[in-house]
């Protein structure tokens, strides 16, 4: 959200050049190109408080990129998207471990393994999640099973929450290997608070992260 004073100062610097909060950047830079003929000192016999005034409006608005072809004054310049990528906590991986350790059969007598031990070659946990904006990549490094397959998530990665929440995701897979599933956005709205969209990225080597970086 922009300060009030940013606000104030667009605000004066349009006035500046004669215009009011609708003027398009067409507008802006045609005033500008007005003020800067007429306005002149050469042109206005030595006068130049106003060119000087409008000369700091206009590059004022400018450098916030309101006077670039194509943009509008109603609205602030999005920063640009940046991909990041982050190694999942220890806690949030070993709640999603036990939460697929919930389903699985009692092995009286296991009580020796861990729980990576327990789980199934058809169960995975991710270490790692992309981020861009909103939307969320999940590594995973284990490759699909033909058949069905289950995933546990965290899904609170967004919210900020301090307790990790998660889900177990089931879906069917025609192939072995690496691969990638979109989580339905429907079950995206539900479950992953904050997010656009969820993928997963199964048997996700470094090549697949660093494609993830590179990606435009």
């Amino acid at each position: 959200m922009e300060s009030a004073e940013k606000i104030k100062a667009r605000t004066e610097a349009l006035y500046a050049l004669g215009l009011d909060q609708s003027a398009s950047s067409d507008d802006i830079r045609n005033a500008w190109r007005h003020i800067a003929f007429h306005g002149h000192p050469d042109q206005a016999h030595g006068d130049c408080s106003g060119f000087t005034r409008a000369k700091e409006a206009y590059d004022l608005l400018r450098k916030e990129g309101f006077a670039n072809k194509g943009s509008t004054t109603g609205k602030p310049r999005r920063p640009k998207l940046r991909r990041r990528i982050i190694t999942l906590e220890t806690s949030d991986i070993d709640a999603c471990r036990a939460l697929l350790n919930t389903a699985l059969p009692d092995r009286t007598g296991d009580d020796d393994f861990s729980d990576a031990e327990l789980m199934c070659k058809s169960d995975h946990v991710p270490d790692a999640v992309g981020f861009f904006g909103r939307h969320l990549t999940f590594f995973v490094p284990t490759p699909v099973h033909q058949g069905p397959n289950r995933v546990a998530l965290p899904t609170s990665v967004l919210a900020g929450s301090r307790r990790t929440e998660t889900e177990v995701l089931n879906f069917q897979s025609n192939d072995s290997g690496s691969g990638e599933v979109v989580v339905p956005d429907n079950i995206t709205a539900r479950k992953f608070p904050g997010a656009k969209s969820v993928r997963i990225r199964f048997e996700a080597d470094q090549q697949i992260r660093d494609e993830f970086w590179l990606a435009h």
